[in-house]
């Protein structure tokens, strides 16, 4: 006669998460966020923008249901077709500056197709590609400064929206201590 042992009782502490349905409706935003910025200033008829953006509200939705890889590439293939239309000195420094945004939307996707909507993620899961993703982005936002002081074009603009995404990556992405809560 065997003898069942009990179980042993484990406890596991998850440090900061964010709640995977967080990731979807980040990922939906940032896709509409660079599809409408992609439209901003474009030179498209009344008619076309109201297309774009019901194919952005499409997509969003799209990313909220089933979040893959393939609405973030949509996006970014709308976004290039919005700068196609736009006038060339224009759709140059525009394709740097969203670049970032296009590379956030993609990212963001891919994280949030991983997990279920109630799941709980933790911070430390998703800062673990931060460094490349900051050189990646740092590294574009570089080149669209150089690009745009070369232009003669002010970067105060993209000054301030590095700076506001610098500060969101550290805001979401440095470990924090939870057990003060």
């Amino acid at each position: 006669m065997t003898r069942e042992r009990a179980m042993p009782r484990v406890e596991a502490t998850l440090r900061a998460w964010v709640p995977g349905w967080a990731l979807r409706v980040l990922a939906a935003l940032a896709g509409v966020a660079t599809l409408l910025l992609a439209l901003h200033g474009s030179p498209l008829a009344a008619d076309w923008v109201r297309a774009f953006v019901v194919f952005g509200v499409v997509i969003a939705a799209w990313t909220l249901a089933r979040p893959t890889h393939a609405p973030a590439l949509v996006t970014v293939m709308l976004v290039a077709v919005v700068l196609l239309t736009t006038p060339e000195r224009t759709a140059a420094t525009s394709a740097l500056w969203l670049a970032p945004l296009a590379y956030v939307t993609f990212r963001l996707s891919s994280w949030a197709g991983l997990v279920r909507w109630t799941a709980r993620v933790e911070l430390g899961a998703l800062g673990r590609s931060a460094w490349r993703d900051a050189v990646v982005i740092a590294a574009t936002l570089l080149l669209a400064a150089v690009a745009l002081l070369v232009s003669g074009t002010s970067v105060a603009g993209l000054v301030v929206g590095a700076l506001a995404l610098l500060a969101l990556a550290l805001v979401v992405l440095l470990p924090q201590d939870a057990t003060h809560d």
